[in-house]
């Protein structure tokens, strides 16, 4: 967590040496294969300890060798082959899902784990340009990145699927969303060569994304604060900005209603309902609350003019951005979009 946050380590995990714990004391009696219900919190610390021992001194994906940043990324791949069947990424077994329904959550949440985790060490190739060389293998990594990502966001549907709304409010619902796309922004926008690939796809996640912090926004501040700042940095963003749904999603909808049939005498006209769409429905009470926010129509709205703007403080400073309190945990500068004050306008 620290590392996805951009923070220093709270815990020095290469000087530490401790066996984890076995989980025999949850072993159920009646069913010997059923796993412990805090076998995702040990697996998660696992995966810490051997990403960790990979690390060894380095202190952030910033400072790894294009050698390190394969070895952990092999070590995760690893980690995800040697996974229980009940939390498979792939075709995970979900026979006790419905006995035991802790377990789907928790296959959720590690798997948003697992990809924030392979997509961390990837960052700084998808935030820079094609030409500020970090390594040899640059463009692999990018390509990996953008790969990573694009699975992070599927799992990371999945859980809000099965969390909204009634536990929204799970940091990770959120985070895992909000972080990843606006990556993923940063990714468009840095793409001055229109060399990224799986563009057509990136942009389409980034749309879906945004739709579904529209909804959270309705319940947490952390929701909120993440939509509106997502919502702007995409209508700052030319390329993104043509392909916003958010504005068809204000238009309105006429439902074709069919004639009643003649009424029988002495009975009661029967009552017609239209039919509705139930994403309409949602979205339009979500657009009814959402808090005001400044936009431009103008497709040359660029970065430069999105970091100047409020809510957001001033360009240049990170300690004077405003995310209503969201700023304190989120490694806003990760995105590297302090650039475009001296670049000017994206490609």
């Amino acid at each position: 967590m620290s590392a996805w946050l951009g923070r220093p380590n709270l815990i020095d995990q290469k000087n530490l040496t401790f066996k984890f714990p076995n989980l025999r004391l949850d072993q159920s009696t009646t069913e010997p294969n059923l796993l412990s219900p805090f076998a995702h919190m040990a697996l998660q610390a696992n995966l810490g300890r051997r990403v960790a021992t990979v690390l060894g001194d380095a202190q952030s994906a910033n400072h790894l060798s294009a050698k390190q940043v394969l070895a952990v990324e092999t070590e995760i791949e690893k980690f995800i082959e040697e996974l229980p069947p009940i939390f498979r990424v792939k075709d995970p077994d979900t026979s006790l899902d419905q006995s035991h329904p802790y377990f789907v959550f928790q296959r959720h949440q590690l798997h948003c784990v697992i990809f924030v985790t392979m997509l961390d060490f990837l960052k700084p190739y998808l935030t820079r340009d094609r030409n500020d060389k970090l390594t040899d293998n640059d463009d692999e990594f990018r390509k990996r990145g953008i790969n990573i990502a694009l699975r992070l966001l599927g799992v990371a549907r999945n859980l809000f699927d099965h969390e909204f709304p009634i536990n929204a409010k799970f940091h990770m619902v959120v985070f895992s969303i909000f972080d990843t796309a606006t990556l993923l922004c940063s990714a468009i926008i840095h793409n001055h060569d229109h060399a990224l690939p799986q563009r057509q796809e990136v942009v389409d996640v980034i749309e879906s994304s945004l739709g579904m912090l529209h909804q959270l926004s309705l319940t947490t501040k952390l929701g909120a604060s993440s939509y509106n700042f997502l919502y702007k940095l995409v209508h700052a963003t030319p390329e993104l900005a043509r392909h916003s749904p958010i504005r068809k999603r204000h238009k309105n909808t006429t439902a074709v209603v069919p004639k009643p049939p003649p009424p029988v005498p002495g009975q009661l006209p029967p009552v017609i309902m239209a039919p509705v769409d139930q994403t309409l429905e949602i979205t339009a009470g979500v657009i009814d609350s959402l808090p005001s926010m400044t936009t431009s129509d103008d497709l040359s709205f660029d970065v430069e003019h999105f970091l100047a703007n409020n809510p957001f403080g001033s360009f240049g400073d990170s300690a004077n951005v405003d995310m209503g309190g969201m700023e304190q945990i989120w490694d806003w500068e990760s995105l590297h979009l302090d650039g475009f004050s001296q670049s000017g306008s994206m490609a």
